[in-house]
């Protein structure tokens, strides 16, 4: 009987420590663009939900006020974080130098078969995908 009992107290602690778990470690700052765009993308979601819920009469006006400004609030975090991004300047890529790489590839690529299946194989490959045969030997001559 104390067996069980030990084991449920048990059972207890880790389900409470994994539920409170998320409220007692900080959370981490996103610094990742994509991660931004996430959660901004998230974020106006949650938006569009709330106008929709407000709009069918599922949600009050008090709660719906309450929730937009927050999530208001928490989208012009995010944004403020992505005029950090957008501050820096990308050069763009040249599409014909994209397709000068693609070429150069595929030229790469052609007739580069495996000798024991024929399979196509990158230059990189050291054994075939197909057949598990060692390339090494064949990219060596």
């Amino acid at each position: 009987m104390a067996l069980v009992a030990t084991i449920a107290f048990g059972l207890l602690l880790t389900s409470v420590y994994l539920i409170a778990r998320p409220y007692l470690i900080p959370q981490l700052a996103v610094t990742d663009e994509a991660q931004l765009r996430e959660e901004q993308a998230r974020l106006r979601g949650q938006l569009h939900d709330l106008e929709m819920e407000f709009s069918t009469g599922k949600l009050a006006e008090i709660e719906y006020t309450t929730q937009r400004e927050l999530r208001e609030a928490d989208l012009a975090v995010v944004d403020e974080a992505l005029g950090d991004f957008d501050d820096l300047e990308v050069e763009p890529f040249d599409d014909d130098e994209l397709e000068r790489l693609i070429a150069q590839r595929r030229d790469a690529m052609a007739g580069a078969t495996c000798p024991s299946c024929g399979t196509p194989t990158d230059p990189d490959d050291r054994f075939c995908r197909s057949c598990g045969a060692d390339l090494t030997e064949v990219i060596s001559r």
